[in-house]
């Protein structure tokens, strides 16, 4: 009877393959630097025992370095090589992505999907997470740009390393390549919709050298409800057990809610959300996020990224960060240890004709522990930087950015961190090819 059954199976496959639609996809994204001058102060000195300065790697007494042509050190990202059939229930979606360093091709995303009616079931292997929701896309689809030139900060933490990065990721560990299942299932009523989906993920991963497989678990539960014309929701809560194979794991959990309201058509692409981050128990972080996607005009589109994140010390449960966690750095900057940021990034774009789109990003992120936590005084002040830059359309999915960015670090910084201004002046190139 098993028999039976699995041959039936495969028989539907084949039927539903047979007339399945193929597509070919291709990204590939390279940024050179054609000059990047830094000056980075007092960080880019070193002292002896005795406080006097002497020159670093790479740097002279005033802590400045320039290079001419890197042609691989802006925005750089892996390629990848897509393939993908859909019938009408089955699909198949296989990318190969080149491991650089060891001259050899790996599986990126190996993913199966079965779709009976409301149900759909998915299962496979996955680089880039699934899910990924209440992002503002618009203008960085329309124009082919993605990391540090559009969205820096994905929603959920700042914080490097955390569990709470990409929150709204339904299956991700951040940890490499994981197996995963998943099921998702969408109840129609008469004035809302709701999506429910459920997914589990497996730290069984291959990376280029070898297998690996710490043991590492983890599940997440997400419900998204819509009401059409007024509000879309997403309400989640994830948890991951992690550590060293044969090590004590530690359990932490992920949780929060996402709002874009559609009842205003000119905001129909915002969003606002908040995430918690528990580990083993303890409340250790939240995250507030806020965008806005506006189109003034035919020709003018603006889009705006906010974001505050803050660690939770509580000396009641041993955890106390003293020295706050990593923060990723804009555009290039200096990286700094924060227990609380802020971030703020706006990008106008203004399509001059078909072939030429203007662009002017500004971005800043401000270390906010000067006066918020007792014991520590804010020793990175603010980043910000302006990046006006003008794209070429080759065609739809090929795309040449230029321009000019000028970043500057520390501004503002306490006195007595003895702090002195980072200066970046960067003229990056970016050749996108996305099909």
């Amino acid at each position: 009877m098993k028999k039976i059954i699995s041959a039936l199976a495969l028989g539907a496959v084949a039927a539903s393959l047979a007339t399945a639609e193929m597509k070919v996809s291709l990204n590939y994204r390279n940024g050179a630097e054609l000059f990047k001058y830094v000056n980075k102060g007092a960080d880019g000195r070193s002292t002896d025992d005795y406080g006097n300065t002497y020159i670093d790697s790479g740097y002279d007494v005033n802590g400045s370095s320039y290079n001419l042509f890197n042609l691989t050190g802006w925005n750089a990202g892996k390629d990848n090589l897509g393939l993908t059939a859909s019938g009408d229930i089955f699909s198949l979606k296989a990318t190969l992505q080149p491991a650089i360093g060891n001259n050899n091709i790996i599986w990126h995303i190996f993913d199966a999907t079965a779709t009976i009616g409301n149900l759909k079931l998915e299962g496979g292997w996955n680089g880039d997470g699934v899910g990924m929701n209440f992002r503002v896309k618009k203008d960085a689809d329309a124009g082919n740009e993605e990391g540090k030139v559009f969205e820096t900060f994905k929603p959920g933490s700042i914080f490097t390393g955390s569990v709470g990065l990409c929150s709204t990721n339904q299956v991700s560990f951040g940890t490499d390549r994981n197996l995963f299942a998943l099921a998702s299932y969408n109840l129609g009523l008469d004035a809302l919709a709701l999506k429910f989906t459920g997914a589990l993920m497996f730290d069984r991963t291959w990376n280029s050298t070898a297998e690996q497989n710490n043991g590492n678990l983890g599940w997440s539960l997400f419900v998204d409800p819509k009401v059409p014309g007024i509000l879309e929701a997403e309400l989640f809560v994830k948890g991951t057990k992690l550590g060293a194979a044969g090590s004590d794991k530690v359990s932490q959990i992920v949780t929060g809610a996402y709002f874009k309201p559609t009842m205003v058509p000119m905001l129909s692409d915002s969003s606002i959300g908040a995430s918690l981050v528990f580990v083993d128990g303890n409340l250790m972080e939240y995250n507030v996020d806020w965008r806005a996607y506006v189109k003034p005009s035919d020709a003018l589109t603006i889009t705006y990224f906010g974001k505050f994140a803050k660690l939770v010390a509580d000396d009641d449960t041993g955890y106390d960060e003293v020295d706050g966690a990593a923060v990723g750095a804009l555009a290039g900057l200096t990286g700094f240890k924060s227990s609380q940021a802020l971030w703020n990034m706006v990008a106008a774009r203004y399509k001059v004709s078909e072939l030429v789109t203007g662009i002017l990003s500004i971005g800043e992120l401000t270390d906010l522990d000067d006066g918020f936590q007792w014991g520590r005084e804010s020793a990175d002040g603010t980043q910000i930087f302006v990046h006006p830059h003008a794209q070429i359309f080759a065609n739809k999915g090929a795309t040449i950015t230029a321009g000019v960015l000028v970043g500057f670090g520390g501004i503002g910084a306490n006195a007595d961190a003895n702090k002195d201004v980072d200066v970046l002046v960067n003229v990056p190139v970016l050749f996108r090819v996305k099909m």
